[in-house]
């Protein structure tokens, strides 16, 4: 069954039972009406980076509050994720202050950390996800910031 390949000893197993899952409960709903539950359950005990990547996409697109909360949750244990999971965290909180413009000082920390990340594309999304929370000029200075080092870093390793 899917619920015991969410178990398996093997990563890719784990991460394509999560998609398996997440593509049943969006078409027959019916079939696994516990899915969300399932799957934030889940994603606390995942270590597996493209694992834990897979389960918070199908929170945010099934039960965006599960992910919300999931997102509370580790807040501050962010910058340890891996960067696949940190640009899933940008969308999701792009997605929320875009729906919802009162939440946006809730995350304004949480993206100004992303800032620091180790990967070029999480400082690129975080930066424009910032610009879009705060248009203060020190967010606009950030994101011409970041994009400009990573312009320099690109033609310095050509």
């Amino acid at each position: 069954s899917i619920r015991a390949c969410l178990e398996n000893k093997y990563s890719y197993v784990r991460r394509n039972a999560v998609l398996a899952l997440y593509t049943i409960y969006r078409n027959f709903e019916f079939l696994v009406p516990d899915a969300p539950e399932l799957i934030q359950n889940y994603l606390e005990g995942e270590q597996d980076p493209s694992c834990k990547r897979n389960a918070f996409i199908m929170l945010i697109h099934t039960d965006q509050q599960r992910a919300l909360t999931f997102l509370q949750s580790c807040i501050d244990e962010i910058g340890t994720f891996g960067d696949i999971l940190q640009l899933v965290i940008v969308e999701l909180i792009y997605k929320v202050c875009q729906a919802k413009p009162t939440e946006r000082a809730k995350f304004i920390r949480t993206v100004y950390n992303l800032l620091g990340s180790n990967s070029a594309s999480v400082r690129y999304e975080a930066a424009g996800t910032l610009v879009t929370l705060s248009s203060t000029p020190t967010a606009v200075k950030l994101l011409l910031s970041v994009t400009l080092s990573s312009l320099f870093m690109r033609v310095i390793t050509m």
